[in-house]
């Protein structure tokens, strides 16, 4: 327990400081540092919002025009409803006849109800598309992992950008929200055309000079022309300074919150609940929770004082220029130069210029936001794979006569300077048996992860027959390798998807390899046999165990029949004679192909006639186990003597 307790010590730290560096700040200019920060960083994709519609158009062609359409749709309502309004009060206060208000009454509702029928229309299209693009972007994203290169894929900063994508997404709405908030940006510049022209219209009406001189001059127009462009300046200025601000705040909270997200998930996945129930973690989950809604609380209270601040300022700054704008419009009234419908139709269309203004403030601010973090979606499909796909077609040969020769390899990971591999030198000769041994850490996964090409050598080459690897077709030489990798993985698929790797399958090829594998006597237990799904996901899959896992791994790599089978310490968590046990059954299944096996342990170099001895990333010895082992000073000899308990005979 005390273990645990020292963990919740730790993130209670950890949580502290996130929430310090986020929250704690209180003076005006680290407020103004960190909305300059994110405007910075925002400005920086200017570009984004082009690729990012391009992005758009390419998913769903139709869905930017059409949310368009329906947004000037949208804009046009409040416009008409405002002048017949205007007419029909006019028309009370001059008198016309019953027919004539009733016409202008009867024309706003059917104007209203023609749209409305068009904007239901275009909407129920809308919604259609909008999954489409979510799918169809999912699919995408998809597509591109699959086939970047694993050494691309692993980089630093890849897989950042699919998460500050996600999370982009999650806090402000995925790519068909960003066309909404374009549309919706076009219906409030709409609208501030429509009101602009009506309210151009009305100062340059002019009135009977003898009441009021002032309202025709050119300094009325001036001074009323300058608030409006003052108001229309500081609303949207507020408003994308708090845009900005929860921006920048969301930003510094990405980090936490995938760390609380990821920890939530393993509460809802039932594989932990067996840790949580025997080490009785009730408490310290329920104290990460806590801490959780407290940091999370913080963050909301931020974002809404600096929100209520913003609105304070909008109110105080509208209410004035409502005020000067009745005055003016008052005056103009009592000159006789407007009548009192256009009185209603000159407040309402200033009301909507304001409410225009308010909403391109707040649509411009999330659009700018949403491109800096959907830009993200478009910087991981603009990544370019690393690998030289050459062209010549690796020979079939019947005889599986091949020879693999790695030549001064050296290779250092990405993101990393520290060499794994240090010019190593040696040949393969496909059709026998390899062991490659050595302490953990040595260098054998990554020799093998180079040999199958999921890295290209940092410097030096492998070759294939004396031709450098590179120049091959990368699918077909791929398919020169079977492997079951230390940390390999089955699926949530039936037992034969994962055994052939793909939705169609030879059952009798399936059941061939799964017998040899040692898994026949278990799949006989099943109530659909190999076509059993394996896992809960669905809830309706089955448990297997370690060592079944395993099995279907193997059987998985000898489905594939591939000249080099190679199996790279699957069996690392096993006793060593269990590991014995499992490598003498898996030379059998290989008897007529090239096996290669790789641990740290030494139960695999009794079926090998060539051994590789790694240690710090270099071949410290090489030859046979009579060769190696009588070599009393080598490393070989110390590791199985250590052993030796496990594989002496007799």
């Amino acid at each position: 327990m005390s273990k645990n307790k020292n963990l919740e010590k730790n993130i209670e730290n950890s949580l502290k400081e996130s929430s310090d560096k986020v929250f704690n700040e209180k003076s005006k200019s680290t407020y103004k540092k960190r909305i300059k920060k994110a405007s910075d960083k925002t400005s920086n994709n200017k570009i984004g919002l082009i690729r990012l519609i391009c992005y758009l158009q390419k998913l769903e062609p139709a869905f930017f025009p059409l949310v368009i359409i329906e947004n000037i749709f949208a804009s046009t309502i409040p416009f008409i409803n405002i002048y017949l309004s205007a007419r029909i009060i006019d028309g009370i206060t001059i008198g016309e006849t019953r027919e004539e208000l009733i016409s202008r009454a009867l024309l706003m509702i059917l104007l209203n109800m023609f749209i409305a029928l068009i904007r239901w229309a275009i909407d129920k299209i809308i919604i259609v598309l909008r999954v489409n693009i979510y799918n169809k972007n999912d699919l995408e994203v998809i597509k591109k992992a699959l086939y970047m290169d694993y050494q691309v894929m692993e980089k630093e900063g890849t897989l950042d950008y699919i998460q500050m994508a996600a999370d982009g997404s999650n806090y402000m709405g995925g790519i068909s929200s960003l066309a909404q908030n374009l549309g919706e940006s076009i219906q409030h510049i709409v609208m501030i055309i429509y009101s602009a022209v009506a309210l151009i219209n009305f100062l340059l009406i002019k009135s009977d000079v003898s009441k009021n001189a002032f309202v025709n001059s050119g300094l009325y127009i001036i001074i009323l022309i300058a608030a409006m462009i003052f108001t229309a300046f500081i609303t949207i200025h507020n408003i994308m300074e708090n845009s900005m601000f929860r921006s920048s705040v969301f930003q510094d909270s990405v980090s936490s919150n995938r760390k609380f997200g990821w920890f939530f998930s393993l509460i809802n996945n039932y594989k932990y609940g067996q840790q949580t129930r025997i080490y009785d973690m009730y408490d310290f989950l329920d104290n990460f929770s806590e801490e959780f809604k407290k940091e999370t609380g913080n963050h909301w209270r931020r974002i809404f004082k600096s929100q209520l601040k913003t609105n304070n300022h909008l109110r105080v700054v509208t209410t004035l220029m409502m005020c000067l704008l009745y005055i003016f419009i008052g005056m103009k009234v009592y000159s006789g130069a407007v009548t009192i419908g256009s009185l209603t139709f000159y407040t309402g269309m200033f009301t909507s210029f304001m409410g225009a203004v308010s909403g391109i403030g707040f649509m411009l601010g999330s659009v700018k936001q949403q491109t800096f973090y959907l830009g993200n979606y478009i910087k991981f499909l603009e990544l370019k794979n690393e690998k030289y796909d050459g062209t010549i077609p690796v020979e079939k040969r019947l005889d599986n006569e091949y020879e693999l020769e790695f030549r001064n390899v050296s290779f250092h990971y990405p993101n990393s300077d520290k060499p794994v591999l240090k010019n190593i030198s040696t040949k393969i000769k496909v059709g026998g048996k390899m062991a490659i041994v050595g302490r953990n850490g040595s260098g054998k996964s990554t020799f093998i992860k180079l040999l199958c090409r999921l890295y290209d050598p940092t410097e030096g080459e492998i070759l294939l027959n004396g031709i450098d690897i590179k120049k091959y077709d990368y699918d077909e030489y791929r398919d020169l390798f079977g492997v079951v990798f230390q940390d390999f993985n089955l699926f949530s698929f039936s037992i034969a998807q994962n055994v052939a790797a793909g939705v169609n399958y030879n059952k009798e090829k399936v059941m061939k390899c799964l017998e040899q594998a040692g898994m026949s006597e278990r799949i006989s237990e099943f109530k659909h046999g190999i076509e059993e799904e394996i896992y809960k996901i669905n809830g309706d899959g089955v448990e297997i165990s370690g060592g079944e896992a395993q099995k279907i791994a193997i059987a998985r790599a000898l489905y594939k029949d591939a000249p080099v089978v190679i199996l790279d310490e699957p069996t690392a968590a096993l006793d060593p004679v269990s590991e014995l046990e499992i490598y003498e059954k898996f030379d059998k299944m290989v008897d007529e192909k090239t096996a290669i096996y790789i641990s740290h342990r030494m139960s695999s170099c009794r079926f090998c006639e060539n051994i590789l001895v790694f240690n710090d990333g270099k071949i410290e010895q090489m030859g046979s186990h009579e060769e190696l082992y009588d070599a009393k000073e080598g490393i070989y000899h110390e590791m199985w003597d250590a052993q030796a308990q496990y594989y002496n005979e007799g």
